[in-house]
């Protein structure tokens, strides 16, 4: 902790200090309102600080902390530098370098690398890691309608519930005039959590339940749940390929990265070796 909050320090003393060079150069015109060595304080930046001041009174107060902290911050800089810190320094260097490696190899994976993956090496790489995809949830499709007890015909959406994707019309009629609450998931996996939190039961008792069947019907003094799932998995059981593939084609990517970065990496190190950059001496 100690180590970063040094980097952070110096990486923000001289940003500032560099900040302030470049504002020199880049605005002849401006004006100068507080010189420290060889660092200059613009009116243009202390207006980014005092535009929100809601009088003349507070633009000045709040411009003369902005310059006191701003020399402060540099004299403060100029005693620590004159330390000669080399352990600080070569933090510097190290999170220096590494900002460029990080933003080189971001661009180099942007531009060289592809990023189409077939529907051959989902399902491939899917048979090959289906322990890394196992659900921690209860996952649904299906349909849930909520009618009040005094629906008319239930056993007519009971047996339209038989087959949804065939009644849907039906269904979505019925659950037009009469429901109270209706969710249609045939085509989407929908976590059973969203499914039972709105039954009159607990998720753990509903879920046993579907267990065994795959059409639950309860009611309490104002209405009636039916609850048909087409498709079910449960906590423990192995993904269902379509609801992993999101999962999957970011870890296919991720390998993928890694392996073109690693190859990347071994064809600079021999192309120094078979040009005499970099050169070996005996061992």
């Amino acid at each position: 902790m100690k180590k970063a909050l040094c980097i952070f320090l110096a990486l923000s003393l001289a940003a500032c200090a560099r900040f302030t060079e470049q504002r020199a150069r880049l605005t002849g015109s401006d004006v100068v309102v507080a010189e420290l060595g060889s660092h200059k304080l613009y009116r243009s930046e202390l207006e980014g600080v005092t535009n929100l001041a809601e009088s003349n009174e507070d633009s000045a107060r709040m411009a003369d902390t902005y310059i006191t902290q701003w020399a402060t911050d540099l004299l403060f800089y100029d005693k620590a530098r004159a330390r000669e810190d080399k352990a600080i320094e070569n933090l510097v260097e190290d999170y220096r370098r590494s900002l460029y490696l990080h933003r080189y190899e971001e661009r180099l994976l942007e531009r060289k690398m592809p990023k189409q993956i077939v529907p051959d090496s989902v399902a491939a790489f899917y048979e090959a890691n289906k322990d890394m995809f196992l659900l921690h949830e209860d996952i649904l499709k299906g349909v849930l309608i909520i009618v009040p007890v005094e629906a008319p015909h239930p056993e007519r959406l009971r047996k339209w519930l038989d087959d949804p994707e065939e009644n849907i019309e039906h269904i979505e009629k019925y659950a037009y005039q009469y429901a109270s609450g209706y969710q249609l998931f045939t085509r989407d996996w929908v976590s059973g959590n969203q499914v039972f939190i709105r039954m009159p039961f607990t998720e753990a008792n509903l879920s046993q339940r579907l267990r065994t069947n795959s059409f639950i019907e309860v009611r309490d003094s104002a209405a009636l749940y039916m609850l048909r799932v087409t498709e079910k998995h449960f906590v423990g059981e192995a993904m269902p390929l379509d609801y992993a593939e999101p999962q999957i084609r970011a870890a296919i990517l991720q390998k993928r990265q890694v392996d073109y970065l690693r190859r990347y990496r071994e064809a600079l190190y021999n192309d120094a070796l078979q040009n005499g950059m970099l050169k070996l001496s005996a061992k």
